[in-house]
């Protein structure tokens, strides 16, 4: 029974990373290159959903890799309009990155579709 709804799971995991592949439409596909891509835009997902600011320094911090390397992905992340850099109001020295809007709406259809598909294979091992 566990071993047919791993199957399942398997199957519909390569299936939408399969069908994942074509950044242009969906924003949320950019940051599925690596590891460090997924970790960076969680964090600043995280910073938004919490109305906190976060900056390049604290993505540096956060985000055990060189400063080189992350510095090139924020950068990359802003040209392609996928993050946004907003001043402080407070200390216009402050620069917070901001997941775009297109980020955002894309993350929340991946959030539903993701836990969607964890509850109906949940139900099917239920009904099993």
């Amino acid at each position: 029974m566990l071993e047919n709804t791993i199957k399942k799971y398997l199957k519909r995991k390569i299936r939408h990373f399969d069908d994942s592949q074509d950044e242009k439409n969906d924003t949320i596909n950019y940051f599925r290159r690596s590891r460090i891509h997924w970790l960076f835009m969680l964090n600043i997902l995280n910073a938004y959903y919490e109305k906190e600011i976060i900056t390049k320094s604290d993505l540096i911090h956060k985000i055990q890799v060189s400063h080189i390397t992350i510095l090139k992905y924020i950068k990359e992340s802003i040209n392609r309009k996928i993050i946004l850099e907003q001043r402080s109001i407070r200390d216009k020295r402050k620069v917070g990155l901001v997941p775009s809007n297109d980020l955002i709406k894309s993350f929340e259809n991946f959030f539903y579709d993701e836990t969607r598909s964890l509850k109906d294979l949940f139900d099917e091992r239920m009904e099993d």
